[in-house]
């Protein structure tokens, strides 16, 4: 199976869904990852076009330490994804390059506006994917995927129709994490956090939920063309 995950911002996909993306790895899956924004406004000190740069890279650190495809970084400045026709064409190609049987992406009620605006980009682009007249660089998919949307953070407004425990991978998937290394200080300045930390009390309480040690968890998209037999999960 072809799985895409399409989070907001570098680190995105690590902290919400990296524990599974690992699994369906580990099970012989091809995993596909993007991100839509360049991650330039996250810090107080490295200008916006370093940043941006060093995010790039982190992201590709990342996605190799998942073993996952990187399809796309950093398409639109951070604030700067919006849910228009220009977007939702960029996004429609990414899914093409990917040709996912499931997709991962942030709900569309998110925290902020970049994460929300991302998983309505992604619900249309992934329909219109589908559409041969609707054109971009590659040919159009063969199908609607199913999509589950990525937890909120901090588990906030966010009820999950499904759980993944991820408790044989919390180690690998903090190492996936502290890839993201510029992020490690901003979020302790700006957000008073520490981000394993804060992953790993996230991913424990999840687990609590679902009767293991951690766990990520999922809502399934449940719309007409989007519903398939069973859990897609694994």
């Amino acid at each position: 199976m072809r799985v895409l995950a399409v989070g907001a911002h570098p680190d995105d996909i690590e902290f919400l869904c990296a524990g599974t993306l690992l699994k369906f790895r580990n099970r012989g899956d091809e995993i596909f990852t993007a991100v839509l924004c360049n991650g330039d406004k996250g810090h107080y000190e490295i200008g916006p076009e370093e940043l941006a740069r060093i995010r790039r890279l982190e992201a590709e650190e990342a996605a190799k330490s998942e073993k996952a495809t990187l399809v796309s970084v950093g398409a639109f400045p951070d604030l700067e994804v919006y849910a228009d026709s220009e977007s939702r064409r960029k996004v429609v190609e990414i899914v093409r390059q990917a040709k996912p049987d499931l997709i991962l992406t942030h709900h569309p009620d998110d925290y902020m506006c970049d994460h929300s605006t991302t998983g309505r980009l992604v619900i249309d682009a992934s329909f219109a994917a589908s559409l041969p007249n609707y054109r971009t660089e590659s040919p159009h998919t063969k199908s609607i995927p199913p999509l589950y949307f990525m937890d909120a953070l901090a588990a906030v407004n966010f009820q999950p129709t499904d759980y993944v425990d991820i408790s044989e991978f919390i180690e690998e998937k903090g190492k996936a994490l502290l890839c993201h290394q510029s992020q490690y200080r901003w979020l302790l300045d700006h957000d008073g956090v520490d981000y394993v930390d804060f992953m790993k009390k996230h991913s424990a309480f999840r687990g609590v939920q679902c009767g293991v040690k951690y766990a990520e968890a999922f809502q399934r998209y449940a719309v007409w063309g989007r519903i398939r037999p069973g859990c897609w999960l694994p």
